[in-house]
């Protein structure tokens, strides 16, 4: 049977904040942070599995879903800060955070501010650091950002990036339909200090605590680049998906979570 995930939204500053809630009980709560252009729903099958065991919670990030899109910057210390508001707000003590892309980049940001407020991060395929061709190729992405003109041609000059020939074509639909509706003022923002000016490889080398990154088939970095920065990180790859791990292949994003989640609390028991 599935969890029944409950939409709500709150007020932060004026700007209208949404959120996806499931689950509960005495377990440590999970907070889910979705990519670039994305939403929380993404992450609709690990809160439907993860609501049986504790609290779980997915943010539709300041810009994105459900929430308010002020003309504003939209880097990682911000959408950071609105997450650690968020917990406080919703009573979330020292959540493990699990970021998908962009996502996992914020939890990093948010562990590396504020390391007594987390209990462990997992970055889901995020791009952390890449080699020069690639760093180069996003550049000139950015750089020619106002001749791609929209939210819908953005991504569909990314899917070959972001998509297996072999993922399922429904769901790669309907991934880049959600994404394109997601305003421009806030993907050309935070595409620019994400992905551009955002290195998370300080923050990555710097982390103090515990820590997972779960990359897929393709882009964006490759698994050894993060054992390089931090060999204290757990890593693990889902198979024969691209980039929306959660969505493609749950069974395997979920069974690692949860093998990960578990190491996390038993340790934090015997501490």
């Amino acid at each position: 049977m599935n969890a029944k995930i409950n939409t709500m939204k709150v007020v932060r500053d004026g700007v209208s904040l949404a959120y996806h809630e499931a689950g509960g009980g005495d377990g440590s709560p999970i907070l889910f942070v979705h990519g670039f252009g994305c939403n929380g729903g993404h992450f609709r099958l690990q809160q439907q599995h993860f609501a049986a065991f504790t609290r779980t919670v997915a943010v539709d990030l300041r810009g994105h879903g459900a929430s308010d899109a002020p003309l504003q910057d939209y880097g990682p210390i911000g959408f950071a800060d609105d997450l650690r508001w968020l917990c406080d707000h919703l009573g979330l003590k020292r959540p493990i955070v699990v970021g998908h892309s962009m996502g996992g980049n914020i939890a990093l940001k948010l562990a590396a501010r504020a390391p007594d407020f987390v209990k462990a991060i997992v970055m889901l395929d995020t791009f952390v650091d890449g080699d020069a061709s690639f760093l180069q190729g996003l550049r000139e992405l950015s750089d020619n950002m106002q001749a791609i003109g929209g939210s819908r041609q953005l991504f569909e000059t990314l899917s070959a990036m972001l998509f297996l020939p072999s993922d399922d074509p429904e769901l790669k639909k309907d991934v880049l339909e959600q994404c394109a509706r997601t305003p421009w003022h806030v993907l050309t923002s935070a595409f620019a200090a994400h992905l551009l000016h955002g290195s998370s490889v300080t923050d990555l080398q710097q982390l103090a605590v515990p820590a997972a990154y779960i990359g897929a088939d393709g882009l964006p970095t490759e698994i050894w680049r993060v054992e390089g920065i931090n060999a204290g990180v757990s890593t693990g790859k889902t198979l024969g998906v691209g980039h929306f791990s959660p969505l493609l292949a749950p069974d395997q994003i979920n069974a690692m979570l949860e093998c990960f989640v578990g190491r996390v609390n038993a340790s934090v028991a015997l501490a």
